[in-house]
């Protein structure tokens, strides 16, 4: 009988060896099976990107999924965007004469669930005869499927009782929050008589204004004091001027910029000069926009009588409830470039005219301006 035994367990041993070789031979063939489909049916390729394709996005790091065979669907954000030229055209008539703005535009094309993107890479301002009056061109970058920055332009014309021409702005993004892009006037120069004569004489009055703060629009400088001339006599008062809101750190300003018909330039609307405790100063007044946040807090500021440190200051009480009214500034603005920009550089000391609790004075301290709710930024 343990004979016996022994046999019958010899025979399930080799019959349990026999399966187990079965099994690890079955899934050695599965596995080649795989790999074998997988060399013989590779997943299909794109064809290479054009030069007028970019990447809409970087290839992923790893995939354990099987590509694939079928052409991306519309949802596939992987797939080749394509950098396509657009053109567009404005046109424009001042005083007879009528003039093209062309723009030339990289745009590409949208993304799932995302608009295009553009940017001008060139501009043009033609006369009558189609011929370029001016152009500017912004170079551009194309990195992980989208533009490093773009530019926009716009044109517009205008027409005042003194002259009129065509306004070009630029705006760039990304950008400061305070950065209110150019500037740029084109116009007529040597008055209205020379409107429909003389078509050579139309032309950029200057550089790009480059602005912290924001243009406003053109009005007519109301503080202009226009002079008294005998009968008979006339004279062109050039009180057309650009406005512009610029950031003096903590409060802006509202500054002008006159048109000179007669020369064919922009230039500063106010010429300034008085004498303070340090001497001679080319300081002007302007009018301001103050946004104030107040504390809670009871403190108190140095208020002069005049814009001037020579003054003895009163302390007066500021607080939660105070009524606080902002009037003037007092500063010197100067005029910056290098023929292909023109900045607005504040120099010195900003004082600002306050009415606090009906009493009037000067502040100019960073000390002082934060009491009143309006410390520097930006």
């Amino acid at each position: 009988m343990r004979n016996s035994g022994s046999g019958v367990t010899i025979v399930l041993v080799a019959l349990l060896t026999v399966g187990l070789g079965g099994c690890k031979r079955s899934d050695s063939a599965a596995s080649s099976q795989a790999v074998t489909g997988a060399i013989a049916r590779p997943a299909p390729q794109n064809p290479p990107a054009s030069a007028a394709e970019v990447s809409a996005a970087a290839p992923s790091s790893s995939s354990s999924a099987t590509p694939s065979a079928s052409t991306p669907s519309a949802s596939d954000d992987s797939a080749p965007r394509k950098l396509v030229a657009v053109d567009s055209s404005q046109n424009f008539t001042i005083r007879e004469h009528t003039f093209r703005m062309l723009k030339h535009v990289q745009r590409i094309e949208a993304a799932p669930g995302k608009g295009a993107e553009e940017t001008v890479d060139w501009w043009e301002l033609r006369n009558s005869k189609d011929q370029v009056v001016y152009r500017e061109e912004y170079p551009f970058n194309v990195i992980n499927g989208a533009f490093d920055f773009s530019v926009s332009v716009t044109a517009s014309s205008f027409t005042t009782k003194e002259g009129a021409g065509i306004v070009v702005q630029r705006g760039d993004e990304p950008s400061d929050p305070l950065a209110g892009g150019s500037v740029q006037v084109f116009g007529y120069k040597y008055g209205r008589e020379k409107y429909g004569v003389d078509e050579s004489l139309f032309g950029s009055f200057g550089p790009p204004i480059w602005v912290q703060g924001e243009y406003l629009g053109i009005g007519t400088d109301t503080s202009y004091t226009k002079p008294t001339l005998p009968p008979g006599v006339t004279m062109m008062t050039m009180d057309d001027i650009l406005n512009f809101k610029v950031w003096t750190g903590n409060f802006f300003i509202l500054y002008p910029v006159r048109i000179n018909w007669i020369t064919g330039r922009l230039e500063p609307a106010r010429r300034c000069l008085e004498m303070t405790g340090k001497g001679r100063s080319e300081r002007c007044p302007y009018p301001v926009e103050v946004e104030s946040h107040l504390g809670r807090e009871q403190t108190f500021v140095r208020l002069f009588p005049e814009a001037n440190d020579g003054f003895t200051p009163k302390h007066i009480i500021v607080q939660a409830e105070t009524k606080i009214e902002f009037l003037e500034a007092r500063a010197q603005i100067d005029w910056t470039g290098d023929g292909k920009a023109i900045n607005f550089d504040v120099n010195g000391d900003v004082w600002l005219k306050v009415r606090i609790g009906g009493v009037e004075g000067w502040i100019h301290s960073e000390e002082d301006f934060e009491a009143l709710g309006v410390p520097q930024a930006g």
